[in-house]
């Protein structure tokens, strides 16, 4: 009898439901005053599981980037608790946020390009 192989990685697993957690987390429940629009833009998870890192970007914001990294990161504590008593894990992992660039990066090449098409 052979079993049968999952199509991906726990951690790939894990990484969509911190991210579906999350989000609902940062639209029902967070409180920063200032914080604009928070978008979570991806979830990495370690193999082991012991670190997620959360990817977010932000839109309308009226704080720095650099203290609304650190609101965030306050809140991670809590934040576990939640991901905890929602999913089935053995190991929940440690949360981190980061701030994307991502966004920004596309916004900047997309004026570029129009730039030049312009010209």
């Amino acid at each position: 009898m052979q079993f049968q192989k999952r199509p991906y990685k726990r951690n790939d697993r894990l990484s969509k439901q911190i991210k579906i957690i999350t989000s609902d987390f940062i639209l029902k429940d967070l409180n920063i005053p200032e914080s604009g629009v928070i978008t979570i833009t991806k979830v990495e998870v370690t193999t082991d599981l012991s670190r997620a890192t959360i990817h977010y970007s932000v839109i309308d914001n009226q704080i720095s980037k650099d203290q609304l990294n650190i609101e965030l990161n306050k809140k991670s504590k809590f934040l576990k608790g939640i991901i905890g008593r929602k999913i089935t894990s053995k190991k929940i992992p440690d949360i981190k946020f980061d701030f994307d660039n991502s966004i920004e990066f596309y916004d900047k090449m997309d004026k570029i390009l129009t730039k030049i098409k312009d010209d």
